[in-house]
């Protein structure tokens, strides 16, 4: 398989723009665990592993450009949910999420249930999800009025000269500014080998369905369904289930490692898929596997990717996480909210999963989706019974 300069340059733009925007909220997702730097590196490096292999593997199987990525909605959920849950506890929800990608994959239900869940409820309990991470950005500019004043400034700037690579350039910033004010904690930059840490499972009912359930939701809905739309947009058809059963299969096994959610991706997979990574649809693929392979390499740096954003202070990685979240929290308030005759069930699902209200040990989350299900079809029962009067 020949390779031209245009997928070399896809598949890297794919990854470093996956990396930059989320890095930093799977770190914040292992701190909230009381995890180690190590334990960062595990996730990532197992993280890596298993989006480069189902990249590559899909893509060659099905001659088309099939991109995988971890959950950035579903990382999001965690680091709000998994406050005072221990990481063998976490383990558990990992698998028990993917678990069930695998059982809807297998079973090839997987297309018609997905759509009994209104899209714009699970797109009102991600913005809920999302909406604490935006909202931490202005702190963060009080705090560090020079350094994350400029991020935000850079951001709204170059989004729109140079959209691909915004992200490029505020890490370039996030570091750069830093490093000139001596704000960096250089101690923190390590070049080692990754470990592995392995995570016994520990399965707790209450946060299997108080966070494993809305984990492998918003991981259907929030990821893999736009994955889908994503690749039918661009004229490739390969069958739904193979793709979720291999992606659910591979963070079945890497759970213990640190894969939390791995799904088909959307904005990183849309790169890789358009007339830029080669003018032949029919080669696209060629992308998305030099992509799993920049993943892999990746993952095997994770040590070096870990040191970097840990060095950074911690209103810059507070800032770049807010910026990375802000499009796709507005795209998700869009879809939600843009039906004005339909509005008070989504309304229902955001205020309940934006409110981090617990009841009965369960997050928010799952309750948000269920009283915005219930709120959806009573309405739509109501207009059906006045529609006949």
């Amino acid at each position: 398989m020949k390779f031209s300069l245009s997928h070399i340059s896809a598949g890297a733009t794919a990854v470093f723009v996956g990396y930059s925007s989320a890095v930093v909220l799977i770190l914040e997702a292992v701190k909230t665990l009381n995890g180690s730097p190590a334990v960062q590196s595990s996730w990532l490096l197992a993280l890596g592993l298993a989006m480069g292999m189902t990249s590559i593997v899909l893509s060659l199987r099905y001659k088309a450009p099939i991109f995988t990525a971890w959950s950035t909605p579903g990382v999001a959920l965690l680091i709000v949910a998994l406050e005072g849950v221990s990481l063998s506890q976490a383990v558990g929800i990992f698998i028990f999420s993917s678990a069930l990608i695998v059982l809807f994959g297998l079973s090839g239900i997987s297309d018609r249930l997905i759509k009994y869940i209104p899209v714009s409820v699970a797109a009102a309990i991600l913005a809920g999800i999302l909406l604490k991470f935006v909202l931490a950005v202005m702190p963060a500019v009080y705090e560090q009025p020079i350094i994350a004043g400029s991020l935000v400034i850079a951001f709204f700037v170059l989004r729109y000269f140079t959209p691909r690579f915004v992200f490029f350039w505020v890490l370039l910033l996030a570091i750069g500014l830093p490093a000139f004010m001596q704000d960096l904690n250089f101690s923190q930059l390590t070049f080692s080998m990754p470990t592995w840490v392995w995570v016994w499972p520990e399965f707790d009912l209450s946060l299997m369905i108080g966070v494993g359930i809305p984990l492998f939701v918003v991981t259907m809905v929030s990821q893999n369904l736009p994955g889908i739309m994503m690749l039918r947009s661009n004229g490739y058809t390969p069958p739904m289930s193979p793709l979720l059963t291999t992606t659910g299969l591979a963070g079945l096994i890497l759970a213990p490692l640190g894969a939390f959610a791995i799904n088909l991706a959307a904005i990183t997979a849309a790169i890789c898929q358009s007339s830029d990574a080669d003018p032949d649809s029919s080669q696209r693929y060629k992308a998305a596997v030099a992509g799993g392979i920049f993943y892999l390499l990746a993952g095997l740096a994770s040590s070096a990717i870990v040191g970097l954003f840990l060095m950074l202070p911690a209103a810059v990685t507070a800032t770049i996480a807010g910026l990375a979240l802000l499009p796709v929290l507005s795209t998700n308030m869009f879809k939600a909210f843009s039906d004005a005759n339909n509005q008070l069930p989504p309304i229902l699902a955001f205020l309940t999963t934006a409110s981090g209200t617990h009841f009965f040990g369960i997050n928010s989350s799952f309750w948000g989706l269920l009283i915005g299900i219930v709120a959806y079809y009573l309405a739509q029962h109501f207009k059906s019974k006045q529609a006949g009067k």
